[in-house]
């Protein structure tokens, strides 16, 4: 398996392709800056690099010239926060593998990690320890968590808005819905408050993109079980679906 360097100021980005990789063998360094990200290419030595187009310190295109002063042939993944043609062609110019928009989601860079490192395809999803569906309309997001629990042994459905999150609720019968507050059609909160009211077996956490203690409180008011900022740290995550369905299994065996 290969050394793989991740260069990107997301926390959650770093540490979702960390977990990934991981998991599939790979030995993983992750940086969160571009100063930081070129001495890691030297202590490190790694075979390939994902990097960010926008990155504190020192800009990914400037990283990317550092590291190819270093080595010319280490494959390096770019990923950027919008789609610019004319930039990612420059950026090939400059020595990028390949240059892929944050649009795509992690996808991508997944599957052009596989093909470049040759990492093995993860298992197909079942109920496992435990049916987890995700709700968000972040792609990205979606394809992160599904991934992450997949590889941990949980059966994993998805839906990118609250009528359809209902939908699939209903007819799936999930043990734990990861629910994002700010959902098309229907909104987290209203969909939080149908589904406790006509399944309270199903165990709800809802996920924000912002510090707001007064939505935490009426969401666990409207019954939550937790209530979880993006970025999402994996490992706690984790640890609080463990814990529920510990409960659940308590409560409704």
């Amino acid at each position: 398996m290969a050394k793989i360097l991740i260069i990107n100021e997301e926390a959650l980005v770093r540490d979702s392709l960390s977990v990934f990789l991981v998991k599939e063998g790979h030995e993983v360094r992750a940086a969160a800056d571009g100063d930081g990200g070129v001495q890691a290419f030297k202590d490190f030595q790694p075979d390939l690099v994902v990097l960010a187009r926008e990155l504190p310190s020192a800009p990914g295109p400037l990283v990317l010239a550092k590291i190819r002063v270093l080595s010319k042939t280490v494959p390096v993944i770019m990923l950027a926060r919008r789609e610019d043609p004319a930039d990612a062609e420059a950026c090939l110019a400059a020595g990028a593998s390949c240059v892929f928009p944050e649009t795509e989601g992690l996808a991508a860079v997944l599957a052009e990690v596989d093909r470049l490192a040759g990492a093995p395809k993860p298992p197909a999803a079942r109920r496992g320890k435990g049916l987890i569906m995700v709700a968000d309309d972040d792609s990205s997001i979606i394809y992160v968590l599904s991934r992450w629990l997949a590889e941990a042994g949980y059966g994993v459905i998805s839906a990118a808005d609250g009528v359809e999150t209902e939908r699939l609720a209903r007819e799936a019968r999930p043990d734990i819905i990861l629910l994002d507050i700010a959902m098309p059609e229907r909104d987290g909160l209203t969909v939080l408050k149908n589904l406790t009211e006509t399944m309270p077996e199903i165990g709800i956490l809802m996920i924000t993109g912002n510090e707001d203690e007064e939505m935490a409180r009426a969401c666990l008011k409207l019954g939550a079980f937790d209530y979880a900022q993006k970025p999402l740290n994996l490992a706690t995550l984790e640890e609080a679906i463990k814990a529920r369905l510990v409960q659940q299994k308590a409560r409704y065996k």
